[in-house]
């Protein structure tokens, strides 16, 4: 059976594509499964991205800008 790889760092994990996400320590709900490793050195609750300048230069309203970067997290 194929194993899920690390969202982070594309290195096999040790849980197959077809297990439950319940059922897996590291899957991080609209991102993916993480590796012991990444998830040891990310906090899972704590997403890291990165935003472009040109982003926030070009939207000088705050909420506006929060719910762009909020959409690079989909």
């Amino acid at each position: 059976m194929a194993k899920e790889k690390c969202v982070m760092c594309g290195k096999e994990t040790q849980y197959d594509v077809n297990d439950h996400v319940n059922l897996r320590f590291g899957y991080v709900e609209g991102l993916g499964q993480t590796c012991k490793d990444c998830n040891r050195v990310h906090n899972i609750n704590e997403v890291i991205i990165e935003v472009p300048g040109k982003l926030i230069r070009d939207t000088p309203n705050d909420q506006e800008l929060g719910g762009k970067i909020r959409s690079l997290l989909s």
